[in-house]
Protein backbone atom coordinates (compact mmCIF):
# COMPACT_ATOMS: atom_id res chain seq x y z
CA UNK A 1 0.00 0.00 0.00
CA UNK A 2 1.86 3.26 -1.25
CA UNK A 3 2.05 5.70 1.47
CA UNK A 4 1.23 3.29 4.30
CA UNK A 5 3.55 4.07 7.60
CA UNK A 6 1.50 2.06 9.85
CA UNK A 7 -0.82 2.91 13.31
CA UNK A 8 2.69 2.91 15.60
CA UNK A 9 5.21 5.76 15.32
CA UNK A 10 7.30 5.02 18.42
CA UNK A 11 7.36 2.70 21.51
CA UNK A 12 9.11 3.27 24.55
CA UNK A 13 9.39 1.27 27.41
CA UNK A 14 8.93 2.98 31.07
CA UNK A 15 9.32 1.44 34.71
CA UNK A 16 7.24 -0.73 36.22
CA UNK A 17 5.99 -2.56 33.09
CA UNK A 18 4.57 0.15 31.48
CA UNK A 19 5.00 1.79 28.11
CA UNK A 20 4.45 4.66 25.71
CA UNK A 21 3.12 4.35 22.76
CA UNK A 22 3.22 7.10 20.27
CA UNK A 23 0.47 6.60 16.86
CA UNK A 24 0.53 7.87 13.23
CA UNK A 25 -1.70 10.84 14.85
CA UNK A 26 0.95 11.97 16.77
CA UNK A 27 -1.40 10.40 20.13
CA UNK A 28 0.94 9.34 23.13
CA UNK A 29 -0.90 6.65 25.33
CA UNK A 30 0.80 5.34 28.34
CA UNK A 31 -0.06 1.77 29.01
CA UNK A 32 0.74 0.02 31.90
CA UNK A 33 0.98 -4.58 31.17
CA UNK A 34 0.98 -4.87 34.78
CA UNK A 35 -2.67 -6.77 35.14
CA UNK A 36 -1.66 -8.24 31.67
CA UNK A 37 1.51 -10.05 32.96
CA UNK A 38 -0.34 -13.04 34.72
CA UNK A 39 -2.21 -13.81 31.54
CA UNK A 40 -1.21 -16.54 28.76
CA UNK A 41 -0.78 -14.06 26.16
CA UNK A 42 1.27 -11.93 27.71
CA UNK A 43 2.86 -14.09 30.60
CA UNK A 44 6.33 -13.95 28.47
CA UNK A 45 6.54 -9.90 29.61
CA UNK A 46 7.22 -10.99 32.96
CA UNK A 47 10.91 -11.27 32.14
CA UNK A 48 11.94 -7.58 31.89
CA UNK A 49 14.32 -8.28 29.75
CA UNK A 50 11.82 -8.92 27.25
CA UNK A 51 9.95 -6.50 28.15
CA UNK A 52 13.13 -4.04 27.57
CA UNK A 53 12.72 -5.17 23.99
CA UNK A 54 9.41 -3.27 22.95
CA UNK A 55 9.83 -1.65 19.57
CA UNK A 56 7.57 -1.46 16.42
CA UNK A 57 7.34 -1.91 12.79
CA UNK A 58 4.29 0.74 12.18
CA UNK A 59 1.69 -2.25 12.47
CA UNK A 60 2.40 -4.16 15.62
CA UNK A 61 4.54 -4.33 18.62
CA UNK A 62 7.08 -6.43 19.01
CA UNK A 63 8.90 -8.12 21.97
CA UNK A 64 11.80 -10.24 21.40
CA UNK A 65 14.13 -12.18 22.97
CA UNK A 66 17.65 -14.08 21.46
CA UNK A 67 16.10 -12.06 17.91
CA UNK A 68 13.01 -13.97 18.27
CA UNK A 69 9.83 -12.26 18.34
CA UNK A 70 7.81 -13.47 21.39
CA UNK A 71 4.98 -11.37 21.38
CA UNK A 72 3.19 -9.35 18.79
CA UNK A 73 0.41 -7.18 19.14
CA UNK A 74 -1.00 -5.63 16.15
CA UNK A 75 -2.91 -2.13 16.10
CA UNK A 76 -6.32 -3.63 16.49
CA UNK A 77 -4.81 -5.90 19.90
CA UNK A 78 -3.67 -2.58 21.43
CA UNK A 79 -6.77 -0.95 21.03
CA UNK A 80 -8.49 -3.61 23.12
CA UNK A 81 -6.27 -3.98 25.27
CA UNK A 82 -6.80 -0.21 25.91
CA UNK A 83 -10.49 -0.22 25.76
CA UNK A 84 -11.32 -4.00 27.73
CA UNK A 85 -9.47 -5.29 30.48
CA UNK A 86 -10.44 -9.06 30.52
CA UNK A 87 -8.40 -9.30 33.52
CA UNK A 88 -10.51 -8.02 35.76
CA UNK A 89 -12.70 -10.20 38.31
CA UNK A 90 -15.42 -8.73 40.67
CA UNK A 91 -15.44 -10.66 43.68
CA UNK A 92 -18.58 -12.16 44.59
CA UNK A 93 -19.58 -12.83 41.04
CA UNK A 94 -22.58 -10.82 39.19
CA UNK A 95 -22.67 -7.04 40.30
CA UNK A 96 -26.25 -7.13 39.27
CA UNK A 97 -25.38 -4.33 36.13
Amino acid sequence: MEGHTGYFRSVKVLPGYRMEVETATCSRIEFDFTSRLNTIRFGTLRDSGVFATASTDGDNILFRKNDEIKVKISAPEFIDLLLVDRTATQAGGDSGN
